[in-house]
């Protein structure tokens, strides 16, 4: 064992030798690896956090402060700010659209660069809340842009991801039926049926309970509902091993899902233009 672990030392420092640009760019990525980062997305351009920030910043100044205050998680401020713009006589669907939900893109985008947190993210969601009930008072419901019923297979205790789905598709304007967590494959079929749901978010952080996905895939292919997987223990190799199913590594995924099923496309047109 120890001439093999020799020969491999040797091997290593022979390659370093010949190709040290090569050995950086190996030992790189495997740093990369060891901190959670999808290689896959290696080629894409990195975009940086002061990037999302003025990709997503409204240009009317107003409406930024808006925005700054949900990304910041200041209910107070958002609502107040939110209020002040009522009184101008601004439009509260406008406000919703171009000044709400651009600081809780915002977030979910640092969020998907590790530039954000839970933490960051559920109180981005509450002062959106604040800001989105005034404009609801004035305008009334937002028409939903599909449902969703939301949950944590059976088998799994741990619902922290599944309650950061929920709270970002009802931000982006989709009902969520939040079912709650160790759910069994049956209990979950007979709420798709009964509200006539569009999509299923299902996450596990468990290796032993992520079969249950995808026993809850092949329940509703029938139905036409398809699943959408997530969490620790899922990823996209595992997924498409089955079918009536797409694969979200982030909350942000989830929207993106949503919204093409909930417009009419089919899980195989929606995971091909996705993944």
């Amino acid at each position: 064992m120890i001439r093999h672990i020799d020969l491999a030392v040797q091997k290593i420092f022979e390659f370093k030798e010949k190709e040290p640009a090569k050995f950086k760019k190996l030992i790189d990525e495997g740093i990369m690896i060891g901190l959670g980062v999808d290689l896959g997305d290696r080629n894409k351009e990195i975009t940086t956090a002061d990037q999302i920030k003025e990709k997503n910043r409204p240009k009317d100044p107003e409406y930024a402060a808006v925005a700054e205050a949900v990304i910041e998680g200041n209910r107070a401020e958002a609502a107040k700010l939110t209020a002040d713009l009522l009184e101008k006589g601004r439009d509260p669907t406008d406000l919703v659209l171009n000044a709400l939900m651009h600081g809780i893109q915002t977030v979910c985008e640092l969020y998907d660069i590790g530039e954000s947190y839970v933490p960051e993210i559920l109180l981005a969601n509450e002062a959106l809340l604040g800001g989105v009930e005034l404009c609801q008072e004035k305008i009334g419901d937002i028409p939903s842009q599909g449902k969703v019923v939301s949950l944590v297979i059976v088998g799994d205790l741990h619902d922290i991801g599944k309650n950061i789905v929920a709270a970002i598709l009802r931000a982006n304007g989709f009902e969520v039926i939040d079912l709650g967590r160790d759910i069994t494959v049956e209990a979950a079929v007979e709420a798709v049926k009964a509200e006539k749901a569009n999509l299923v978010t299902g996450t596990t952080l468990m290796s032993t309970t992520k079969v249950g996905l995808k026993a809850l895939a092949e329940a509703l292919e029938s139905e036409g509902v398809p699943v959408a997987c997530g969490g620790a223990a899922v990823d996209s190799h595992f997924v498409e091993t089955f079918g009536n199913s797409l694969y979200g590594k982030t909350p942000l995924d989830a929207v993106k899902i949503a919204k093409k099923i909930c417009a009419g496309k089919s899980w195989e047109e929606a995971r091909k233009e996705l993944h």
